[in-house]
């Protein structure tokens, strides 16, 4: 019983699946190297979602996260608009909106 309550407790968000949509999301942002080096990480789900390289209209926390040059990650709910539908093996390519909830090795980011 504890079980079934706890499965519901923790919502599993998922990104906007067509083209346009947008929605929240709860993931770990951090840069890789490739195509694609700005990737969220969907948490409770296998799906990476990636801000196109060309993009560089990003919130002010993206940008200063950036700045810092770290190569640790970036935890938070991040408000993303599908540039393309999701499909299933393929990484999407998303525009980020809008971050809140944002911590940084265990702290809020950006510090207070």
């Amino acid at each position: 019983m504890l079980v079934a309550l706890l499965a519901f407790a923790v919502p599993i968000s998922v990104p906007p699946a067509k083209s346009g949509q947008c929605g929240w999301v709860h993931g770990r942002y951090a840069v890789y190297n490739g195509s694609g080096v700005r990737r969220i990480w969907v948490i409770g789900t296998h799906r990476i979602i990636a801000l196109a390289d060309s993009d560089e209209d990003v919130p002010s926390a993206i940008v200063l996260y950036q700045q810092a040059g770290t190569t640790d990650p970036l935890f938070g709910d991040f408000y993303v608009c599908a540039r393309e539908p999701s499909r299933a093996g393929h990484m999407q390519h998303v525009r980020l909106e809008r971050t809140r909830h944002l911590s940084f090795q265990g702290r809020p980011f950006p510090a207070k």
